[in-house]
């Protein structure tokens, strides 16, 4: 009788009982969209499918007709075999019957109810992780009622450039601002007992030769840049994280031991299991080996782990642990508990459009915004009539549930107000909806706006121009567009990016006034293409890109080079105004004890309530190796009636103000002076305070100071002359002379000194106490 799948307990049990066959179907997709079920071991096949944006019908439905034709065969006698399926399991033989269904259904189509929540780029705009947090719980309560157990996102990939084919499925290109938004929604789904899964781990962030192209990325960019999203959501308790499709520094990563076992597991602890990008584990046993725990999708052959297990290449605990971590989960799920939950479409949709009016971005506005309700308007673009609400590809919502400007325009104003595509004798504003959209598998060529899109905005300016009119621009685009020829030729700009069903009913209550659009750009607005960072670096060539640019992303990049952007990092206007006051920092702290205070006033200084982003950025004035101009290590969104005056608190740790030293490998945080930049963007910095920072110096005393360093201080000799009994500066002579920069440590474990304290008669242990003495007496000093 075998042992149930019952608790956390019981996983060891069941390892023990289970056949290496048995084990090898765990850690390969038992279907296109399902874990392996083993009802021999109570153990039930978990739902996992795309996306945040909402409930993927295409996967749901080809799940639907996998189960189908697998259970036809194996009534027919003829089961599916397992060994001959693809890299894409059988997700490639669903996709085919799903399309010859579609084929020979015609024009007929069932409804599609499903909730397109708002991509990350438009979630990214709203800094604030609470209406996140809320938006996530709402997407996992539907997931949940259409039986989903895991739903494959966030995408907490960075921007390291606007034309990435997934720009609007992620959130920023700013570590510290990822490391809050991502967790948000995480947080949000896992506490309505959904599994999560960040993806895709790690640097994926380009769509052309995504299947395995050659990345080259420098560690310390990889640390500071890359990695601190990911780490969040560890932190955060995320369940699960997907590897990505490609290589990283010479290694697929899926395949990757030191990103999979040495940073993720040893480094970072993470305890959940690791799934593979749909189809990015090339070869399944080095996978399992690097610390894929689970290789989607299902089914796949097996016999390419029992026989590595026969032959020595792939270790049994190997394969136990992922099957454990795999099992662990699996006992936590939704598809364990049985726990499902109705769906709240009123709660769904309040919690979009919460996110969409906190996310709505004022890029510009002469005073024509808001609109009053009394006026005629004119619509263009096909975008005022059908919004694009999604990335397409696994990220795709098909609803028919979506809204749009022109008609909620409509119910607000009345039809008998409103034209579209001409204008007439009434008419006082044009409304022009414009944009670029992105998708899976294939990055943008350039930042234009499409080109009928571009026609209906010239037809739009002219009309006005010749009427004495104004023009009003919305942006419906995956990411920034080129707005060289038009940002100076309308009279407000207004910029939803892809905003789930409700962005076209939030985007006309943004322009007549039923709100005040608060958000803040996630991310720098390039006035053109060449001043990006990685311009001539992006996408590569042959299959093979260099991440040239290192941590210089976005905003740093811009503050480096000293180029102006169209709108900067953190950017964005409101219908009233505000003012930053009375920003206090002490002027010097012990960050080995406690956190630096800042506490900044803030006040609406217009008539209208609003929210304000107050945003703290750090630098780093006496560094002794290279860092940004400015990093945001803080940030607080404030709601304000007119009038209204609040005072903001925002701490900055010591952990906020470390950069990663490739010489030692670690993250450091030095003493001396650093600055403290309060602003409302990365260029709108409105007060700077200087705090004299004590910690301990990683380039002090201690193991790590240059043998140079040591021999030109009498002091530092005579410590380690009198411990040693010997003259350090002697048996340090070639180094002093020819590479004084080496330090201590690297000295100290070589082998002429090592052999001249052997001589002496002390062992291992001996030396290595007279070693811990002189850090001691170093420590004085």
């Amino acid at each position: 009788m075998a042992t149930k799948l019952t608790d956390h307990a019981s996983v060891e049990k069941i390892l023990q009982e289970m056949t290496i066959a048995e084990k090898a179907r765990m850690v390969i997709g038992g279907s296109p969209f399902h874990t392996e079920a083993m009802p021999e071991y109570g153990i039930p096949a978990m739902f996992m499918i795309d996306s945040c944006n909402g409930l993927n019908s295409m996967e749901y439905l080809g799940e639907k007709v996998y189960a189908k034709l697998a259970a036809e065969a194996e009534a027919a006698g003829t089961p599916l075999d397992r060994e001959k399926n693809s890299y894409m399991g059988g997700l490639l033989i669903a996709l085919g019957a799903l399309k010859k269904m579609a084929a020979g259904a015609g024009s007929k189509s069932s409804p599609k109810p499903f909730g397109c929540y708002p991509p990350g780029i438009a979630q990214g705009s709203t800094w604030n992780p609470e209406v996140i947090e809320a938006c996530g719980r709402e997407l996992a309560r539907e997931m949940s009622s259409y039986g989903i157990d895991m739903i494959l996102g966030p995408n907490v990939n960075i921007h390291r450039d606007p034309l990435c084919g997934r720009l609007g499925e992620s959130y920023t290109e700013d570590p510290f601002l990822m490391s809050k938004l991502g967790p948000a929604l995480i947080k949000g789904i896992q506490g309505e007992g959904i599994i999560a899964c960040a993806k895709h781990f790690a640097a994926n962030n380009q769509e052309k030769d995504r299947m395995g192209v050659e990345e080259h990325v420098p560690e310390r960019a990889l640390r500071e840049i890359y990695f601190p999203g990911f780490k969040a959501c560890v932190d955060a308790g995320c369940r699960t994280l997907m590897s990505a499709y490609n290589k990283l520094n010479g290694m697929p990563s899926a395949m990757n031991k030191w990103l999979l076992t040495d940073v993720l597991r040893k480094e970072w602890d993470f305890e959940g299991f690791v799934v593979s990008d749909w189809g990015a584990s090339y070869d399944q046993v080095l996978s399992v080996a690097a610390g894929t725990d689970l290789t989607m999708p299902g089914p796949r052959g097996i016999k390419c782990i029992e026989e590595a297990v026969a032959n020595g290449s792939l270790r049994m605990e190997k394969l136990d642990e992922c099957v454990r971590n795999v099992l662990h989960v699996i006992v936590d799920s939704t598809a364990m508990t049985g726990r499902r939950h109705a769906l709240n479409r009123a709660a769904s949709l309040e919690a979009m459009e919460n996110v969409l009016r906190e996310g709505m971005i004022l890029l510009k506005n002469d005073g024509t915004l808001p609109l009053k309700q009394d006026v005629h308007v004119a619509f263009y673009g096909k975008r005022s009539r059908k919004m694009t609400i999604c990335p397409a590809g696994s990220s795709n919502v098909e609803t028919d549930l979506a809204t749009n400007p022109y008609d909620r325009a409509a119910e607000l104003l009345g039809a008998e107000k409103l034209t579209f595509g001409e204008s007439n004798e009434n008419t006082k504003f044009w409304i022009a909806v414009v944009g670029a959209d992105g998708r899976e598998g294939a990055d943008r060529e350039h930042l234009m706006m499409d080109e009928d899109d571009k026609q209906a905005l010239e037809q739009a300016i002219s009309e006005a121009n010749a009427a004495g009119g104004k023009v009003v621009l919305v942006i419906n685009a995956t990411g920034p567009i080129d707005l060289n020829d038009y940002e100076d030729r309308v009279s407000a700009i207004l910029c939803p990016f892809l905003p789930g069903i409700q962005g076209g009913k939030i985007t006309a209550d943004a322009i007549f006034g039923l709100f005040n659009p608060s958000g803040k750009l996630a991310l720098t607005w390039p006035k053109n293409q060449y001043d990006c960072p990685a311009y001539k670096n992006f996408g590569g060539e042959n299959k093979e890109v260099w991440y040239g640019e290192g941590i210089y992303v976005g905003y740093r990049w811009y503050d480096a080079r000293r180029i102006e952007p169209a709108y900067p990092f953190g950017y964005g206007l409101s219908y009233t105004s505000f003012e930053i006051t009375d920003v206090q920092v002490p002027a010097e702290i012990n960050v080995e004890r406690e956190n630096i205070p800042v506490s900044i006033r803030v006040k609406n200084t217009g008539s209208m309530a609003g929210s304000e982003v107050v945003q703290v950025y750090v630098r780093d004035v006496e560094c002794r190796f290279d860092r940004p101009e400015k990093e945001l290590k803080g940030f607080r969104k404030v709601f304000l009636q007119p009038g209204e005056e609040k005072t903001v608190a925002i701490e900055i740790t010591k952990a906020d103000l470390a950069g990663y030293y490739m010489d030692f490998g670690e993250w450091i945080t030095q003493p001396g002076e650093f600055d403290i930049l309060v602003g409302t963007s990365s260029r709108d910095i409105a007060f700077t305070r200087r705090v004299d920072v004590r910690c301990r110096d990683p380039f002090g005393w201690n193991g790590r100071a240059s043998i140079g360093k040591i021999a030109a201080n009498a002091k530092s000799v005579e410590i380690i002359n009198r411990i040693i009994e010997d003259d350090i500066t002697i048996l340090c002579h070639v180094a002093l002379d020819f590479a004084p920069d080496k330090s201590l440590q690297e000295l100290w474990s070589g082998t002429n000194i090592q052999d001249v304290l052997h001589s002496k008669g002390w062992d291992d242990a001996t030396i290595e106490a007279k070693y811990r003495q002189i850090m001691d007496e170093f420590d004085a000093l």
